[in-house]
């Protein structure tokens, strides 16, 4: 429920026209120009229980303020996990996952922190295959597509964006909580 919530939400605000400038001196046309800023990220996203490393590579629009990236997301480690099969039968291994993920997000309401200092609203949703193994046997976890929404804010620091989010992240194991923050550094290259 959480994530079709976050889904419309994020689908709303990408739906809203925003206002383009007109010419002075001819009022009839507009001016449009897509500037896509070509984008780096690093993060991690963590509870209490796990973390998963995650980088990638994508692009930003700064006048719609609409970003796409193309992301992997891993435990860098294998993570003991009980898994249970039948009512009676619960077996333990040692996991590792991996996410490869298109993240589609949005920055909302451009406020001031400081007079140095830029913050927006962030809006997205990272939907991706997550797939996994497991140490020492040849069974694997369940495979499949994925649809995790983020919500949070974004801090623009001397060109790069620090973004602490609210990440809705199902990794398919009872034992570990959905909830998750995703801190991430974008980085634009600008040449």
């Amino acid at each position: 429920m959480i994530r079709v919530f976050c889904f419309l939400i994020f689908s709303l605000y990408n739906t809203v026209p925003y206002a383009q400038e007109l010419d002075s001196a001819d009022t009839t046309k507009t001016k449009f120009k897509l500037n896509i800023v070509p984008t780096i990220s690093a993060g991690i996203h963590v509870n209490l229980q796990d973390f998963y490393l995650d980088f990638g590579a994508g692009a930003f629009e700064p006048k719609s303020k609409i970003g796409a990236q193309l992301s992997c997301s891993f435990r860098p480690f294998y993570k003991k996990v009980q898994i249970h099969q039948q009512a009676n039968i619960i077996r333990q291994w040692k996991e590792k996952k991996y996410l490869v993920s298109v993240d589609l997000y949005k920055r909302i309401l451009k406020f001031h922190l400081s007079q140095s200092l830029n913050s927006s609203f962030l809006a997205g949703a990272k939907s991706g295959y997550l797939f996994g193994d497991y140490l020492g046997t040849r069974e694997r976890p369940k495979a499949g597509l994925t649809i995790n929404p983020f919500l949070g804010f974004s801090i623009w620091l001397n060109g790069m964006n620090l973004d602490v989010t609210y990440l809705l992240f199902n990794d398919r194991l009872a034992s570990v909580p959905n909830s998750r923050l995703m801190f991430a550094l974008n980085i634009p290259i600008i040449p």
